[in-house]
């Protein structure tokens, strides 16, 4: 894309519930407070935003793909070398080594983390990112993703007893994402045609079916974590709406399933925003989207102005979420937050800083 190639000029630890469904025993503490944030050069050395995260005091960090840029800057995909030195420059910043030591975290990746800029099945070092993926995040053998038949690393994770029930699930947009018509810095630059086939796939059929067994799933709270925006509408770049077909069976999906308290995270953009749809027989889908942590753009992309919900915010930032269980209907606060010194103590952040906030009920969320 336009805004990763400008970019050359400017412990998994599980808390509640883990993967797939697997209670963990250990659960102490209802889970109420996450924080999720995407798109870190590990080049570039401003990262005290990941202090900044430590401030609001986060259960859980989602890292929502961009984690490193493991790709030649979006000029050519990222060697086995280049990769696992990408994330060993950000597996050496102390920022992060605070953050990872005290916060829980869970991860999918997106274009750079998979070893190439706006990478699709085609991406030619995708098993090589992924096995560094699966070391970096310290994801055991064990672990479904490694065997998944579709090769692509999606998976969930729930929090919390049944009256709590957290449902986090993480796709991956990449591994069998359906290559564009035209591919290369080029075609990023100039933008991507819409895939109107009925074959093509921003996941593939086995992730889908996958995707419809969770949804099945009680849970509260759904967190569906899309490394690109969902909501936004189409502008040529990166988002679902260049697979349109893809999107509309995302929403029938929740509407086959009737799995209700969903909601959207995304990244990618390098700015962030809130935005909200309304589809003929669901609940309003919100999407929240959070980029980046070490770059932004200049400005704030036009295409989502009709969808927006208040204003967005063009400089790092990160996401975190706030659920309210004592309220009734329950609420989830979801707010972004910035780089700049907040009102608390000692400059720390407080909820009076966010740059963006808006509180949806779970009421809202149901059919």
């Amino acid at each position: 894309m336009k805004k990763h190639l400008t970019l050359i000029l400017a412990t998994l630890l599980l808390f509640g519930c883990s993967k797939d469904g697997k209670k963990n025993n250990e659960e102490k503490e209802i889970l109420s407070r996450i924080s999720f944030g995407s798109c870190c050069a590990q080049y570039l050395p401003d990262k005290k935003i990941f202090s900044r995260i430590l401030e609001v005091n986060p259960q859980l960090y989602v890292a929502g793909g961009d984690n490193v840029y493991a790709d030649f800057f979006a000029l050519a995909p990222g060697t086995k070398e280049y990769i696992e030195g990408a994330y060993r420059a950000l597996a050496g910043d102390k920022r992060w080594q605070e953050l990872r030591a005290k916060v829980p975290m869970i991860a999918t990746w997106d274009d750079h983390d998979a070893g190439m800029n706006d990478a699709t099945s085609a991406n030619p070092v995708k098993n090589i990112a992924k096995n560094i993926f699966f070391k970096f995040w310290n994801i055991s053998e064990s672990d479904p993703r490694h065997n998944r038949p579709d090769g692509a690393i999606y998976g969930s994770y729930y929090y919390n007893d049944d009256a709590h029930r957290v449902q986090v699930i993480m796709l991956d947009l990449r591994y069998n994402h359906t290559p564009y018509k035209a591919e290369g810095p080029a075609a990023a630059l100039s933008g991507y045609d819409t895939l109107m086939s009925p074959d093509a796939r921003m996941m593939s059929d086995i992730q889908w079916n996958w995707l419809e067994e969770e949804l099945k799933k009680p849970a509260k709270v759904r967190i569906i974590m899309s490394s690109l925006q969902f909501n936004s509408q189409y502008s040529g770049n990166e988002n679902w709406a260049l697979l349109p077909l893809e999107k509309q069976r995302m929403y029938d999906l929740i509407k086959s399933t009737r799995a209700e308290g969903v909601f959207f995270l995304s990244g990618d953009v390098h700015f962030a925003e809130l935005t909200k749809v309304e589809q003929p027989g669901l609940y309003p889908i919100y999407d929240a989207t959070s980029s980046g942590i070490t770059h932004h753009e200049d400005k704030i992309a036009t295409t989502n102005d009709a969808i927006r919900v208040g204003n967005g915010w063009q400089y790092v930032n990160f996401g975190f979420i706030d659920i309210d269980w004592k309220a009734s209907p329950v609420s989830i606060k979801i707010q972004i937050y910035g780089n700049t010194v907040g009102s608390g103590p000692n400059g720390t952040l407080t909820s009076n800083d966010a740059k963006i906030s808006h509180t949806v009920t779970l009421d809202e969320l149901k059919f």
